[in-house]
């Protein structure tokens, strides 16, 4: 949606601002065209935030690897844990921080997965895993890793329910036997 509205902004903008394009009555339409050209970047650079998450979700999200979980994580942003922040401020701050075109991948091995759950009422449900995740980082030749505690995956993000994917994983944890069957990060 976002891709068709910075288009039309953008092509019928310039025709108005330029009196290309005359409005119905006859008359130049240069204001249309100044607004137009001015609303044609905000509505650009959401459609870029938009279409950098769609090619980063190509992968799934969560992995169940015979050493652990991997997981993704697609524009992670510093107001995530903030609460009673609008969502327009917040999508801004993605979009001007550049953090909402950041994609990172996580690490849980098993040994460290403490407990996985559904939390949240029935519209903002989302599965949250505590566990030590270590979160990879390469600076020149040197190899570092951040870590972190937890981390929260909102229901619209998952095709399936996320009762079965934390059943899954839970039953993964549960049975070392199992795990042998799932392919491995080495092969």
């Amino acid at each position: 949606m976002f891709t068709m509205l910075a288009l039309f902004c953008a092509i019928f903008g310039p025709l108005f601002l330029f009196d290309i394009m005359k409005r119905a009555d006859g008359k130049p339409g240069t204001e249309a065209g100044v607004a137009m050209s001015i609303i044609a970047v905000p509505m650009f650079l959401m459609a870029l935030l938009g279409w950098f998450h769609v090619y980063a979700r190509r992968q799934p999200l969560l992995r169940i690897w015979e050493e652990g979980i991997e997981i993704n994580v697609i524009g992670a942003s510093s107001l995530d844990g903030t609460p009673l922040i609008p969502n327009l401020v917040r999508v801004a701050w993605l979009i001007f921080s550049l953090q909402g075109f950041k994609k990172q991948i996580g690490w849980i091995p098993w040994e460290m997965l403490r407990n996985i759950e559904v939390v949240g009422l029935p519209m903002t449900r989302s599965l949250r895993i505590e566990a030590t995740i270590a979160y990879p980082a390469s600076r020149g030749e040197a190899m570092t890793a951040r870590m972190a505690d937890s981390i929260a995956f909102r229901d619209a993000e998952f095709q399936e329910p996320l009762e079965v994917i934390a059943s899954t994983v839970q039953g993964f944890y549960n049975d070392p036997d199992a795990r042998s069957a799932l392919p491995s990060l080495h092969d």
